[in-house]
């Protein structure tokens, strides 16, 4: 039974459930619904950061001071563009953000003045449309609830249709 975890510790969702907690669930961000951050995603995955596959998976937080400090590191000297909203590549949620070390990336069409780098290493920031980071939140939620991914547990991000 070490194999399998049952609880009902999941935030919002109080019935109890079972999952193998060793087992990357994956998180899909679609190309069609959410086209800008589905492209940073992509981009960021293949300047090589994490996250994508079972060999290297994001490990989920949720230590409030670790996901301000990736937010802030990433993000706090975003430009103020209407419509948009910065994004950052692994995601605030995870123990892979810029509190674990590392620097900035981006890419052409993001609206940074960082150099485009490579490695497992660091975040990637671009702005992205502020509807579709918004919606991002809403997704992750529901994404750590609905498979019952907790704090240490490893989860993937891919890109779908």
């Amino acid at each position: 039974m070490s194999e399998i975890r049952c609880d009902n510790a999941t935030a919002g969702r109080a019935a109890i459930g079972c999952v193998v907690p060793w087992y990357a669930s994956e998180l899909v961000y679609s190309q069609s619904l959410y086209p800008s951050l589905a492209s940073h995603v992509s981009r960021a995955q293949a300047s090589g950061l994490p996250g994508a596959t079972f060999d290297a998976p994001l490990t989920r937080t949720t230590n409030e001071t670790i996901i301000n400090t990736n937010r802030s590191l990433a993000c706090g000297d975003a430009p103020s563009i209407s419509g948009l909203s910065c994004d950052e590549y692994p995601i605030a949620r995870s123990y892979e953000g810029l509190s674990s070390g590392g620097t900035r990336r981006t890419f052409d069409g993001c609206n940074f003045s960082l150099p485009g780098q490579t490695g497992p290493t660091g975040v990637s920031v671009c702005m992205i449309t502020a509807t579709e980071n918004n919606a991002q939140g809403g997704l992750n939620t529901q994404f750590f609830r609905r498979e019952r991914v907790l704090d240490g547990d490893p989860f993937r991000v891919t890109v779908g249709t």
